[in-house]
């Protein structure tokens, strides 16, 4: 067998999530449909200035974005779309949300929103000091 880098087409990557949902089905676990939330702010001229979204898994949210124009930070607002997702994730009948992040100052933000680190992966971005953030919230 020989292994080499390609780019699979629609129909193969269809057919492995075929089979993936056959692995978790003999496993007994119960099929979904695909989930995702997105939310979004804008402004009077129809622009995007903040944006989240995440997709629901079982009883589990992954939280995939979340974003905020720059000159418009430390003004609530991503806290407030964060709360809003949450919301929906609730809604949705999830009971936990998690999230990949890269920073302190970034899992920062999340801790100051209720979430914990379940996990650090230390200089993992390729720069001392910069880590990656497992984290994580009850909802």
């Amino acid at each position: 067998m020989r292994f080499e880098s390609i780019k699979i087409t629609s129909e193969e990557l269809a057919r492995i999530y075929e089979d993936f949902a056959a692995i978790d089905k003999a496993l007994g676990i119960p099929p979904q449909a695909e989930n995702r939330k997105e939310l979004a702010a804008k402004d009077d001229s129809g622009n995007i200035t903040a944006y989240a979204s995440g997709l629901r898994e079982h009883r589990l949210f992954y939280i995939s974005d979340l974003w905020v124009r720059k000159d418009l930070r430390r003004q609530g607002i991503g806290s407030r779309l964060l709360l809003r997702l949450e919301k929906c994730a609730a809604e949705q009948g999830c009971d936990e949300a998690y999230l990949w992040t890269a920073g302190e100052e970034n899992a920062l933000f999340y801790i100051a929103n209720g979430y914990t680190e379940f996990v650090r992966f230390e200089n993992a971005c390729g720069v001392t000091g910069r880590h990656r953030y497992g984290l994580r919230k009850k909802l």
